[in-house]
């Protein structure tokens, strides 16, 4: 017979922590009752016991019942790792990898204000702790470093702050087991890193573009797209430019074809982050072919201005070239 999550978990805390089985045994069974959080009146009465005692219960709790495959809300899986990373920071405060507003300047000689600007263009960035924001003590580096570490804190600026404390300091056997910062410090470093860095920084942002059948102001959710395009775009590049690069990078395109004869079809841009169900629309263009012309109405754009305007046609033309021809165009005039 297959453990049960509470045998997992009590071998677990048996070989972790000097607790009394019947304590244990308590406290796994109110932690799973509670969604995997032992309830404030239940922690009243283990008060003796240390927070990060308490809370790697909870973990292995979890994970115990996940392993023996208990159906585990998802709410309650985030709940988890939200917390994991909650612990990690305040142990990177504890180690002194992280460290306050007033040590980080003191360390860098820098003003309020000068802190203040770098903080406002993405050259330092802070991980939020409790309330308080922290600076990681590795980008408090000598004035000669200086500039080539807030480059590239500027092109990695598209990822979560966590994210990207990991990017530049996670060791990689690729790099003889160095950190992208040690890499930094060499000849030729900066390239390296550069390069790496824009490519990781892309990846946090996607641009698609859709394409329908028919005259449309929203995204019609009653009928499939004739065509697809999607890339992994620095999101502060402009849209369409971005747009052109779904259009172009083959990234992910669908249909494959056969594609259809379409004289009236919308265009619709849109951006996700990574990890965000929810895309940011961002611009519309509807698109009408008329004999020798190719009439156009952009009907939303962000930070473009609103106008319709004619294009000459080329016979031959399938909507997605025609599409691409369009986006191409409005690349390099708007």
């Amino acid at each position: 017979m297959a453990d049960s999550g509470w045998d997992i978990a009590m071998r677990r805390i048996d070989s972790e922590f000097d607790v009394p089985q019947f304590l244990a045994s308590s406290l796994v069974r109110k932690i799973a009752a509670n969604n995997f959080r032992l309830a404030a009146t239940d922690r009243i009465k283990v008060g003796y016991l240390p927070d990060e005692v308490i809370a790697r219960i909870q973990h292995i709790a979890l994970e115990s019942y996940l392993e023996a495959g208990e159906d585990i809300d998802e709410d309650i899986l985030r709940e988890d790792l939200w917390q994991q990373a909650l612990t990690t920071r305040r142990e990177m405060i504890a180690s002194g990898e992280l460290i306050s507003e007033a040590e980080f300047r003191r360390r860098g000689g820098l003003t309020s204000q000068r802190l203040a600007a770098l903080l406002s263009d993405d050259s330092v960035f802070t991980l939020e702790v409790d309330g308080v924001e922290y600076f990681p003590a590795l980008l408090a580096v000598p004035v000669s470093q200086r500039r080539s570490v807030y480059v590239i804190c500027r092109i990695i600026a598209t990822a979560p702050s966590d994210a990207r404390l990991d990017f530049l300091t996670s060791r990689r056997e690729s790099l003889c087991d160095r950190s992208l910062l040690e890499v930094l410090k060499d000849e030729g470093g900066f390239e390296t890193v550069s390069r790496k860095a824009a490519v990781w920084a892309a990846e946090w942002s996607r641009t698609s573009v859709k394409m329908y059948e028919g005259t449309h102001q929203t995204e019609p959710a009653d009928i499939e797209p004739l065509y697809t395009a999607a890339a992994d775009v620095d999101p502060r590049r402009p849209l369409w430019e971005r747009a052109s690069n779904a259009l172009h990078l083959h990234g992910y395109q669908w249909p494959l074809g056969p594609y259809p004869d379409v004289r009236i079809f919308s265009l619709f841009v849109a951006r996700q982050a990574a990890g965000d169900s929810t895309p940011i629309r961002e611009a519309c263009v509807q698109i009408h072919v008329d004999g020798e012309r190719i009439l156009i109405r952009i009907a939303a754009a962000v930070g473009t201005r609103l106008h319709s305007e004619t294009l000459p046609r080329d016979q031959h033309e399938s909507f997605i070239e025609i599409a691409k021809r369009i986006v191409g165009h409005l690349c390099k005039h708007l």
